[in-house]
């Protein structure tokens, strides 16, 4: 009896050493040497605690793994898209800013071509203004010479007329009627009487040749005074049409001058928004580098890593399913 009990204790140790072993061979294949020792030589009880505690570890280290996996490709896609947004706007902002330069430019031609413009306006109108006045001189000096030269021929003209009105009564022709003198039955004895006298035709000729140089005159006064009204209404039209030109110049000039002040405020911000994107893309450029040292091990090494972790926890689940006895 003593001899059958002592056989079938060495039977069961012989099983159980053959499951360690067994054991210990699967642990060795996963590269789990310390665990394959541990199955050789410690208690069952110690070596399945061992196994658990392992197998909860990997899981655990899966399921990092995945999250850290997942975070990882969440920050570079986050950084790209950043990137690209900074990249975008960084173009866009150089963009604004050469377009922004070259408005500014254009609006300081303007106000320096417009100004120039007025200055050039204000040059005629002055000139116009002095021809104006020296015109204005010439016709009142030409006024004055013909209104006093027809007031002084026109005292002549009277005088004139006065004493050939006086020579031509004086000179009648014929002599008295006295005893001598013919009637109308006797011709009589008396002198002869004359038809013509040069003296008085020449008189008539002076005065007509007065009153033509009056007439003439007069015309030339009329003709000035005309000249004159069509003078003062072109430079009033001039000056007019000048001083509007000059007053919309103004406001183009205010115009350009306020544009030219956004300009250059828009030129600052987008300045100031280029060196911040900048600075933004730097950052973000280094963040991404250093994303890559963290991540781009565990993401090309990812299945592989999984792999041989599901590899070790199945080892493990096999090992201990041989220690146990139900494999």
């Amino acid at each position: 009896m003593k001899a059958a009990f002592l056989q079938t204790e060495s039977v069961s140790v012989s099983k159980e050493q053959l499951r360690r072993q067994r054991a210990a061979e699967v642990l060795r294949e996963a590269d789990l040497l310390s665990l394959a020792t541990a199955a050789e030589l410690d208690a069952f009880t110690e070596v399945t605690e061992a196994i658990d505690k392992m197998v909860v570890e990997l899981k655990t280290q899966q399921a990092d793994e995945v999250s850290q996996r997942d975070l990882c490709k969440d920050d570079l896609a986050t950084n790209d898209r950043e990137r690209a947004a900074a990249d975008d706007k960084k173009v866009s902002l150089q963009t604004k800013i050469a377009d922004t330069e070259k408005s500014i430019e254009t609006f300081k031609a303007d106000i320096e071509t417009t100004k120039a413009s007025i200055a050039e306006l204000q040059k005629q109108m002055k000139k116009a203004s002095e021809i104006r006045e020296g015109e204005n001189r010439d016709y009142q000096q030409t006024v004055t010479d013909h209104r006093l030269t027809q007031m002084i021929l026109a005292k002549a003209l009277t005088r004139m007329q006065k004493v050939y009105a006086f020579l031509s009564a004086a000179q009648q022709p014929g002599a008295p009627h006295i005893e001598t003198s013919g009637n109308h039955t006797d011709p009589g004895n008396g002198p002869a009487r004359f038809t013509k006298y040069e003296k008085n035709e020449k008189g008539s000729r002076v005065v007509q040749m007065i009153e033509k140089v009056i007439a003439d005159s007069k015309k030339t006064e009329n003709d000035a005074i005309a000249a004159e009204e069509d003078a003062q209404v072109a430079y009033e039209s001039f000056m007019k049409d000048s001083n509007k030109e000059i007053t919309t110049s103004l406001k183009k000039i205010n115009h350009a001058t306020e544009s030219l002040a956004t300009a250059k405020e828009t030129l600052s911000l987008a300045e100031s928004d280029l060196k911040g994107t900048v600075l933004e893309l730097e950052g973000l450029y280094k963040m991404a580098g250093d994303l890559h040292k963290s991540c781009d091990f565990l993401l090309q090494n990812f299945d592989a890593r999984q792999a041989a972790r599901a590899a070790e926890i199945e080892a493990l689940g096999e090992a201990k399913a041989i220690l146990s006895g139900s494999k």
